[in-house]
């Protein structure tokens, strides 16, 4: 039996690998310094699916070409990993736990010729998280600290559906938070 987070998180999904098998998309869709978050729970489980320009959580958005290139995306790549459960905070009393179900960059291809394509390539960052929480997030308070971590990242759209409670918010600057 299908439960609703199932249901949900397809279609959360669904939008998450649309994008990521897209050749080519306009590129005013694409805003350095923006992302979109989007946060879906079923009782006490949950799933968080980000995407940012790659620019603002590694530095540049093109496919790395030198070592130390490949180790600035690794390490930023792996600092979204460990501090996601700063960048999002549940309420202490629910005693959520965050973990990574993956992470990656998407890069955008281009039908221009090659030299212009290395210098106008464009990125995503995506990253998928499950949440497991010990008790109910009704009537908590979500907070939201991701400029502490990534202070590049100014405009996060945050989608939650927890419930059958669905809102929005527009994180803007660390301490921006929603009640549950």
């Amino acid at each position: 039996m299908i439960n609703n987070l199932s249901v949900v998180m397809v279609a959360v999904l669904a939008v998450h690998v649309s994008f990521a098998q897209k050749k080519h998309r306009e590129h005013s869709a694409h805003q350095h310094g923006a992302g979109k978050m989007a946060i879906a729970f079923d009782g006490l489980s949950g799933k968080i699916d980000l995407r940012v320009a790659s620019e603002s959580i590694i530095g540049f958005e093109h496919k790395p070409k030198t070592e130390t290139e490949k180790n600035q995306q690794q390490a930023a790549l792996d600092l979204l990993e460990k501090n996601i459960s700063d960048m999002i905070q549940f309420a202490p009393t629910a005693k959520c736990q965050i973990t990574k179900d993956s992470i990656s960059v998407v890069y955008e291809e281009d039908d221009a010729n090659k030299k212009e394509k290395l210098q106008s390539q464009h990125s995503e960052t995506l990253a998928s998280f499950s949440v497991l929480c010990q008790k109910s997030l009704q009537g908590t308070r979500l907070t939201f600290n991701v400029q502490k971590v990534f202070p590049k990242i100014r405009d996060l759209d945050v989608d939650l559906l927890i419930g059958s409670k669905q809102t929005s918010l527009e994180a803007k600057k660390n301490g921006d938070s929603i009640e549950l």
